[in-house]
């Protein structure tokens, strides 16, 4: 009898430590949990930044004065201004349409529905809401970006993009309707395209496209627009009367 209480007994003791110990077990296991949540909370790396700043500026570099001086050799002496004129004014408006309303519709807008797959919206519109303090997702997890730095490193490839064209039809444009046929192409071309690819709900990114290097954004974009706007410029003046300047 005296061992049947001293086992109820102990058999207790065991029950009330097992009872008293559960929260403590429960809060030991919730701890790595919260841990892991904490770790995966996006981060703005200084090193990132600073290598989007320098290539930032190895694109501005590229166009001005590269692209600039590249197509200046291509023509005749007395148009050489002519054609720095054309690469450095569409630098500059493609620059100021991009803050404009660019970048908004590119890059903002919703995640899905509507038109989401191939415009953004206005909610950006003169980069609002864009602060020094807001950031931009990249294909890291767990790092961003400032979105000012995102916002001036996509600058520079509208801006490239568009005077690649100018070499298709050098010295066979008048400045105002180059700069009219930029801008429109801009607002038409550049940013559908620039948003499906490169844009979390655009068409093209969602159906596995990836474009790292600008080859279709870019590339392709600015080639079929200067391949086709060449076939409807008219031939230089100095070629002769029914030469094929097709190219």
């Amino acid at each position: 009898m005296t061992g049947l209480k001293t086992s109820t007994i102990l058999g207790g003791g065991l029950l009330a430590t097992l009872v008293l110990t559960l929260p403590t077990l429960a809060q030991e296991a919730a701890a790595p949990a919260a841990e892991a949540a904490a770790a995966v909370v996006p981060i703005i790396d200084k090193g990132d930044t600073a290598w989007m700043l320098v290539c930032t500026a190895l694109v501005i570099l590229m166009t001005i004065p590269g692209l600039a001086l590249f197509y200046g050799g291509l023509v005749r002496a007395k148009n050489i201004l002519s054609v720095l004129t054309q690469v450095f004014a569409g630098f500059a408006m493609l620059a100021l349409l991009w803050v404009a309303y660019g970048y908004s519709l590119a890059f903002a807008g919703p995640t899905e529905g509507g038109l989401s797959a191939f415009f953004g919206d206005f909610s950006k519109f003169f980069l609002n809401g864009v602060t020094p303090d807001s950031t931009a997702a990249t294909f890291s997890a767990g790092f961003e970006l400032p979105e000012l730095v995102f916002v001036i490193f996509q600058l520079t490839f509208a801006a490239i993009t568009g005077t690649l064209i100018v070499g298709a039809i050098a010295e066979r444009m008048k400045f105002g309707a180059l700069m009219a046929f930029l801008a429109i192409w801009f607002t038409f071309s550049y940013i559908p395209i620039a948003h499906m690819v490169w844009s979390g709900p655009g068409l093209l990114f969602n159906l596995g496209a990836y474009d790292f290097a600008g080859g279709t954004v870019v590339h392709i974009n600015s080639g079929i627009a200067g391949s086709g706007r060449s076939h409807r410029a008219r031939p230089p003046r100095w070629l002769p009367q029914g030469a094929d300047c097709a190219p």
